[in-house]
C-alpha cells in the first residue's frame, strides 16, 4: 500500500469512528442542547458570594470542575465541530 492510500484509509476510518462515537453520544448532546436553551431564560448570576454552606475545598472542587466547563477562556464556549 502506498502513501496516499494508507492516508486515504486511515482517514476513511477515523471519519467512521468519529461517526460512531457522535451516534453513541447523541442523546447526550441533546440533553445538553436542552438544557442550555432552559438556561438561557434563567437569570445570570454575576459575582455572587460562593454558598457559606460550602466548606473550602468544595468550594475548590466547585471551580475546579467549572473550569473543566468553561475552558481557559472562561466564557462556556462549545468547541466547533473537529476538523
Amino acid at each position: 500500500m502506498d502513501v496516499s492510500a494508507y492516508l486515504v484509509q486511515a482517514a476513511t476510518c477515523q471519519m467512521a469512528e468519529s461517526d460512531a462515537i457522535e451516534e453513541h453520544f447523541a442523546e447526550v448532546d441533546a440533553l445538553i442542547a436542552r438544557a442550555e436553551q432552559t438556561a438561557e431564560g434563567l437569570p445570570v448570576e454575576r459575582d455572587s458570594e460562593p454558598a457559606a454552606e460550602l466548606t473550602e475545598q468544595e468550594r475548590r472542587e466547585v471551580q475546579e470542575a467549572l473550569g473543566l466547563v468553561q475552558g481557559p477562556d472562561r466564557q462556556s464556549r462549545r468547541p466547533g465541530p473537529a476538523a
